[in-house]
């Protein structure tokens, strides 16, 4: 159920309509301020809108970056993963017992898993 959540950011007051928890919303806005204020003192202007941008410049940098760390690590597990599948596999010919043909496929199969992304959708106002 949408609940109305009145936060302040950059000294200025905003009514959050959203689905998820009052505390999660306070501790993104906060944030979201505390970035603000970081970037307007270093850029040392008054626009806020200019600090807004700026700040949504930022944050968008580290999710796209954060984004790209979590896919190169899934394919390093993906990697890894098929290796060690192989390794088991040359083991297992060498003592004779040698598995089932096709019972490697079973745990070979490693599918990559795509980024979740946030489809709620929140309203400011």
């Amino acid at each position: 159920m949408k609940q109305r959540i009145e936060v302040e950011i950059y000294n200025q007051t905003f009514i959050v309509n959203s689905e998820d928890d009052e505390q999660y919303v306070r501790e993104i806005a906060s944030y979201v301020d505390s970035r603000m204020h970081q970037l307007g003192e270093s850029a040392k202007t008054a626009m806020p809108l200019r600090v807004a941008i700026m700040t949504a410049l930022s944050i968008a940098d580290e999710y796209h970056k954060a984004l790209q760390r979590e896919n190169d690590t899934q394919k390093e597990i993906d990697r890894l993963s098929t290796l060690i599948l192989e390794r088991i596999a040359q083991s297992e010919a060498s003592d004779g017992r040698g598995l089932k043909e096709g019972s490697l496929n079973t745990f070979a199969k490693v599918d990559a898993v795509a980024p979740v992304e946030d489809t709620t959708k929140k309203d400011a106002h």
